[in-house]
């Protein structure tokens, strides 16, 4: 049989990933009467929106062991390529999330995941994944089209990923989870909910997590708290308050160059060194490669009926995140070896307030307003780099990039009219964006040998050279979406949307060069004014059906990128740095499937091709030109599917589940091909009541990567690396197979 035809096998008879999932009885007839697959929610076909829905159930089912990473779910839907370095998937190889989306990666400092429709997410740093699974009651998952009250945050280009947050529950109770498994893990969570008293509710939780990496040396823990309280003096009025303080610390994992994957058989191990430094510059040890992050997070979800017809919402949040990366350093020549410490003390805070009017089920307006503020890095403004003397101790250099800068400052009115004339549904909004990048005041950090960064801002020289003023993008963001029921369970759609993100990579390609560009006189203020915002036009076609008690979604798509970040060769200048002057085009299709086959027995399914490229060639140097138009970018597979099915036998669930794709590659001129995969994972469930004075209690065993299969899990690369380039791809081996055991108990 060919290997096309074994996945298509494994996708149409696919099964489940791991995971503590859902304590709440879980019968077929329970998800016809809600018209809720195990798998994903129903569309709502009565509204304007197209997103994705994964409701607790299926977030119970498809989350991983650790219950923490929301991207292990919609790993599930078409066209997301999610490839953590570990299953705990936490433990990024970058400074960015390993997913992509359609193709696509995030860009800059913005995170891809939002909560109760707030940007609260961003990179590089710390609490990227401060939310348990536990205290998700659904995820959104948007792709293409984004509605204007969504499309938020310093990065909207690839979709984003909503939590919605289980708020306080109406009557008392508490649960209580344990999990072990391969590697010395171990995470216990334990939520209490006191209940309805007179108009409050509460909620508190408390978890830990503790694992050892699968190679080399290196663990992680992380503790994470939260408390929740809602006040609903009546109907019309409701106000829920959230808090959580995240502790993360983690040994990252090392990389592989492309000549050592090509035989994993010798290399799947190789991490970074075990034993001590011994002599100057040895900087591959493990302890030098490692991050600690200490995040709060404080956020409110208001709501008040003025009237039957007029509703305002109110959404502040905060988050402050302070902690350090450290990473190896490497250069061609030893004596510029060494380990970099990138502090970061950074806040983000913000608001979004609506106001809707229903003039009838045909016309409802929305007006509303959102205003955000986020401190870098991103860029980078406090590096400080250590040497390794001949005892192997790390001694303090200086700093590799020392500024002051500002708040990065987003503001954005929006409208949207929508409604439902009929057999149509529609919505149409607009978003006018002022977009401003802090300035950056740069130092000269030659002769500075203060570790404080205070004392190192004001002792240091200041630099005009690699200084500049701030800046901002006006932008428009459209939106529409369209709709025809062709019956009650039938409907047609069309959307469009302009998404939007920014990279900040030339301030430090600018410090990091700096004898260069000064030599030829240039300063970054010059290549900072012709900096332009990259937007995505994003286009849908898709039609969905329910056949009985399954949903087909098939659906096209295509995108236009403009102002797409390459680093190019500027022959006036006779220089190479990162400008937006790239076009790319993107394009494909998505199949995804779910629901009862029989009341025994329920599947997803997802299929997708996707094409993703740039639309032009870049000149490289004074005589050489690229040879990438057309090429497929890097780490973007073009073909993905997924597939899982739960039988149910009595109190047991038996839930396989199978993850395939095809082959990648780690450069744009596509000669670093990665070879496809295919990882399956098995789940086995038992339902028990009354145990140890429980309603509920369910005892799971899970097996990932069941195969034992040896692949790449994750390229780190620009999306216009060359083969050739100094900044050479790396690639991260996927995690072997693992064993889990977790008890969940619900009171």
């Amino acid at each position: 049989m060919k290997k096309s035809s074994i996945v298509l096998s494994l996708v149409a008879t696919a099964t489940l990933m791991a995971n503590p999932i859902s304590i709440e009885s879980i019968t077929v007839n329970e998800v016809v009467v809600e018209g809720d697959s195990l798998f994903m929610g129903d569309y709502n076909l009565s509204k304007a929106d197209n997103s994705e829905h994964f409701t607790s159930k299926s977030i119970a089912t498809l989350s991983s062991h650790a219950n923490m990473n929301p991207y292990t779910v919609i790993a599930f839907s078409p066209s997301v390529n999610f490839t953590p370095a570990d299953t705990v998937g936490s433990n990024e190889p970058s400074f960015h999330d390993p997913i992509r989306i359609r193709g696509k990666s995030q860009s800059g400092p913005g995170g891809v995941y939002m909560i109760n429709g707030m940007p609260l997410s961003s990179n590089p740093g710390g609490g990227k994944h401060m939310l348990d699974m536990e205290n998700t009651a659904s995820i959104d998952l948007l792709k293409g089209y984004l509605p204007v009250e969504k499309n938020l945050g310093f990065s909207s280009l690839i979709g984003k990923v909503d939590l919605n947050v289980l708020k306080p529950k109406k009557e008392a109770g508490a649960i209580l989870s344990q999990s072990f498994g391969s590697d010395n893990f171990k995470r216990t969570f334990l939520r209490f909910d006191t209940g309805t008293i007179g108009d409050f509710s509460a909620f508190g939780s408390f978890s830990t997590l503790s694992n050892e990496k699968y190679k080399g040396e290196g663990d992680l823990e992380r503790v994470n708290g939260m408390v929740g309280l809602s006040y609903k003096p009546n109907e019309r009025f409701e106000a829920n308050l959230y808090a959580i303080r995240n502790s993360d610390e983690h040994h990252n994992y090392g990389s592989l160059s492309y000549e050592e994957i090509q035989d994993l058989d010798t290399y799947f191990d190789k991490d970074y060194k075990t034993t001590e430094p011994t002599s100057a510059n040895d900087v591959d040890y493990y302890d030098f490669n490692k991050q600690d992050f200490l995040t709060t997070n404080i956020f409110a979800d208001i709501r008040y009926d003025l009237t039957a017809e007029d509703t305002f919402t109110f959404k502040p949040y905060y988050k402050q995140d302070k902690g350090e990366i450290f990473f190896s350093k490497f250069n061609s020549t030893p004596a510029k070896q060494g380990v970099i410490n990138w502090k970061m003390d950074h806040d983000l805070y913000g608001v979004v307030a609506a106001y809707e009017h229903r003039f009838s089920e045909a016309i409802k307006a929305k007006a509303g307003y959102w205003h955000h503020r986020q401190l870098p890095p991103g860029p980078p403004t406090d590096r400080r780099l250590y040497g390794v003397d001949a005892e192997g101790e790390l001694f303090f250099k200086k700093y590799a990039s020392l500024a002051d800068v500002e708040h990065h400052v987003l503001q954005a009115p929006f409208v949207e009219v929508s409604g439902e004339v009929d057999n149509f549904i529609y919505s149409a909004g607009l978003q006018y964006q002022d977009f401003k990048l802090s300035s950056i005041d740069n130092y000269l950090t030659d002769s500075n040998t203060s570790l404080d960064y205070d004392t190192a801002i004001a002792t240091s020289t200041y630099d005009s050279w690699g200084s500049v003023e701030a800046k901002t993008f006006k932008t428009w963001l459209p939106s529409f979406y369209a709709a025809y029921k062709l019956d009650e369970v039938s409907t047609v759609y069309l959307d469009y949307s302009r998404t939007y993100g920014f990279d900040v990579n030339l301030y430090p390609t600018y410090t990091s060069n700096y004898a260069t560009f000064k030599s030829k006189g240039i300063t970054l203020q010059q290549l900072w004014n012709d900096l332009e915002l990259e937007t995505s036009d994003n286009i849908d076609l898709g039609y969905k059906t329910t056949i009985g008690a399954v949903t087909l979604h098939p659906s096209l798509f295509v995108s236009f990128v403009h102002n797409k970040q390459a680093n190019i060769y500027d022959s006036d200048l006779d220089v190479n740095y990162p400008a937006n002057l790239g076009d790319a085009f993107g394009y494909g299709a998505e199949f995804s499937a779910y629901g009862v086959v029989t009341e025994d027995l329920e599947f997803m399914m997802g299929l997708s091709y996707n094409r993703y490229s740039f639309d032009q060639d870049f000149a490289t140097s004074a005589t050489t030109t690229s040879d990438i138009k057309g090429n497929q970018l890097p780490d973007a597979p073009k073909f993905m599917a997924t597939g899982a099915l739960s039988y149910y036998l009595d109190n047991w669930t038996f839930t396989p589940s199978v993850r395939y794709s095809s082959s990648r590659y780690g450069d744009v001129e596509n000669t670093q091909k990665v070879d496809g995969y295919t990882v399956v994972d098995m789940d086995i469930s038992y339902k028990l009541k009354n145990f140890l004075g429980s309603k509920n209690t369910l005892f799971r065993l899970t097996v990932t990567n069941l195969t034992d299969e040896k692949y790449i899990s994750t390229i780190t690369t620009p999306d216009n690396v060359l083969a050739a380039s100094t900044t050479s791809s790396t690639y991260q081996t996927g995690a072997p197979r693992m064993v889990f055991f977790s008890v969940n108990m619900k009171y």
